[in-house]
Order: C-alpha cells, then structure tokens, then sequence
C-alpha cells in the first residue's frame, strides 16, 4: 500500500516527523496508515475515526471498538497485521541479521533447549515476542501456558509468528504488498 499522511492522527504525523531517516519514515507512515485503513474495513468507519489506547507495555486497542483485537508488527521493508474478534493476539515479523547472535537473547528472556541453526533460533525468537504482545505484557515476562503461537510465512530472510490468548491460530493471509 502507498503511505497515506491523511490517514493519520496529529499524533502519528508528528511521531513519523521525528524520524531521522526518510525511509525509515516512508516505511513507518506505510504501517500505520495501511494498519488504519485496514482496521477502518472492521469496525465500518473512516481512519480517522479510530482513536488508540495503550496498554502498560504499549500495546494498542481500538477506544471505541473494543472488539476488534488486533496487533502489527514491522521490520525492514516488510510489515504484517493480525486482527481478530475479542481474542487477544501478538504479531512478530524480523529481519534476520547475520551478524546478530540470537541464542543469547533468547537465553536472557529464559528460553533454552535452543536450536543451532539460525532460521529456528528467529522463529523462536519471533514466536517469543508473539506470545509476549499477545499478552500484552512486557518481553522479559514469562507468557502465560494458555498463550499459543504458530510460525507465518514470511519472506526470504524473515522470520514470523502470531499468537492468540487461549486459542491455536488459524492463520488466514491478505497480502497487501510490501512496505
């Protein structure tokens, strides 16, 4: 999808203002204002209409729909959304980095039985975070048993995953194009 600036809050306009790089910008107001027009289509209202709470760690809802559960996640040129009704969910989408060592990482949030290869070591990764945001809860806090995550397909030299609260995914993709 092209960035929509007109798609965006006072808020997320001056959020995108502050990055220091154009396409880091490009790419964030890409994000924010597909994640806008997508949420629009659910809760049968304009972009604009939607107004954001946060959570304790940051996680986002829908003021006035509270229904509607969803969760984005982006990195490098790529950005992925998870929308669901009254279940809570996390998305995680990473970028793999070779010279990035993900096995320490994952030992400090208490992961072990650990995979050598690097492609499992970032699906563990990203199955983490999604658990973590699904929760709602910060990354170093242990997700909750009832929290369940499956690896998404994903680009070349990406990692995903998305996870619901009490529920196994079911994974259903619309792809929009990349960021």
């Amino acid at each position: 999808m092209e960035p929509c600036r007109e798609s965006l809050s006072v808020d997320e306009a001056a959020r995108a203002a502050r990055f220091k790089f154009d396409d880091d910008r490009v790419r964030w107001i890409r994000a924010r204002s597909s994640l806008r027009r997508i949420l629009a289509r659910y809760a049968l209202a304009e972009p604009l209409r939607l107004q954001f709470t946060y959570g304790e760690h940051g996680k986002p809802t829908l003021a006035n729909w509270p229904r509607i559960q969803f969760n984005l996640s982006h990195a490098g040129d790529w950005a992925m959304v998870a929308i669901t009704r009254e279940v809570p969910v996390g998305v995680d989408v990473e970028r793999m980095r070779p010279n990035l060592d993900m096995a320490p990482l994952l030992r400090r949030l208490g992961e072990s039985d650990l995979p050598e290869n690097r492609d499992e070591l970032y699906q563990r990764w990203t199955l983490r975070e999604a658990k973590s945001k699904a929760a709602g809860g910060a990354l170093f806090d242990t997700p909750l048993a009832k929290i369940h995550a499956v690896p998404l397909s994903a680009p070349s030299n990406y990692s995903a995953a998305v996870a619901l609260v009490g529920f196994t995914p079911d994974v259903n993709y619309c792809a929009a194009g990349n960021l």
